[in-house]
């Protein structure tokens, strides 16, 4: 039996982007995200469909706490159609796990964070592992998912980063469609992480790390270290969790962290708290 897993993209399409924030991208994101799918479909099973879902709006710039809060009401707002849609799982589609406690308690269904999935599965291919991200700001972000999933003892410091620069939107979309562009960079910074002591390598983001894959470059030359593609680690955790379900009726414990928030309490209280740009 197939499964629908829903990838939720924390950004609206492009023309919207456009229109809202004044931005004019020479990057086409259609390309990228074709390319995307090209990818999880890579390791998906034949009978499993990954749909990507936008974000009706977006506080965008999500590489501070305060604007991903905000995004993440928009990005609830898709995990929660989805479940509504009946897709089976919820993929976030952001390697800084962004919201990932919140939709726990929201949906019934899986959720995966694809940093969270790739640290667990990191921990079963080598002691230690190195993380590897795309801005500066967004190694606090890297630094709380270590916290939040107890992986202190296993992470090897420091966080590393690729910049992409002032025009990192354009550089995101671009990486997926050129992914040639990320070396020889990111394999300096693998074999600094390998210096650092790192037995496994995470590329966190969700556009560098199919990047990497589609070069081919899944293990660091002459040292034998895996580089783990977060999007494959979070595919693969889906169908997992959406099999164990289905056959054993094993899911996301209700007894404290994800307590499950009522579907009429989560409903009305969001009717009082949120409401679409424009209409307050």
């Amino acid at each position: 039996m197939g499964m629908r897993i829903s990838w939720q993209n924390i950004f609206p399409p492009q023309e919207q982007m456009e229109r809202e924030t004044g931005m004019v991208l020479s990057a086409s994101v259609k390309e990228a995200e074709a390319r995307m799918l090209e990818n999880l479909g890579t390791v998906a099973r034949p009978d499993t469909e990954v749909d990507i879902n936008h974000l009706k709006h977006s506080a965008y710039m999500v590489h501070s706490y305060y604007t991903e809060m905000l995004n993440n009401l928009w990005l609830l707002d898709g995990v929660i159609e989805a479940e509504k849609q009946g897709y089976d799982a919820v993929i976030i589609g952001c390697a800084d796990d962004p919201g990932i406690h919140e939709a726990r308690q929201a949906v019934d269904i899986p959720v995966i964070a694809p940093a969270e999935a790739a640290m667990m599965l990191a921990c079963s291919l080598g002691s230690r592992f190195s993380m590897i991200t795309v801005m500066d700001e967004l190694v606090a972000f890297c630094e709380r998912n270590i916290r939040n999933y107890g992986m202190e003892s296993r992470v090897v410091r420091p966080v590393r980063v690729l910049d992409l620069g002032e025009d990192w939107v354009n550089a995101l979309f671009e990486m997926l469609i050129r992914p040639e562009a990320v070396f020889p960079r990111f394999e300096e910074l693998c074999h600094a992480c390998v210096e650092d002591g790192a037995e496994v390598i995470l590329p966190c983001c969700v556009a560098l790390s199919p990047a990497v894959s589609f070069a081919g470059y899944r293990e660091v030359p002459g040292k034998g270290v895996p580089i783990v593609d977060v999007t494959h680690a979070a595919v693969k955790l889906a169908e997992t969790l959406v099999d164990l379900k289905r056959t054993v009726g094993l899911g996301t414990s209700r007894r404290r962290t994800y307590k499950l928030t009522p579907t009429e309490i989560r409903d009305t209280v969001r009717s009082l708290t949120y409401c679409p740009p424009g209409k307050r």
